[in-house]
């Protein structure tokens, strides 16, 4: 809750705000997933889409580049 773009995630403008719980699993899942492959060097997530739904939450789209 310490990033400025925090308020845009907890909604604007009469909008429901993101599900926090499910951006933070997201977030917590990608960290272990390098921390268990350390040949992982880099990963992109683009985008990444998060509702007020945890359900609805999810990566469109992503790429993991290994080292050589």
């Amino acid at each position: 809750r310490s990033i400025r773009s925090y308020p845009v995630l907890a909604g604007v403008r009469g909008e429901a705000g993101v599900c926090e719980e499910a951006l933070v699993e997201a977030l917590l899942r990608l960290s272990q997933l390098a921390a268990d492959f350390p040949e992982i060097a880099e990963i992109d997530i683009n985008p990444f889409l998060a509702f007020p739904q945890r359900e609805a939450s999810m990566a469109v789209d992503g790429r993991i580049r290994l080292s050589s």
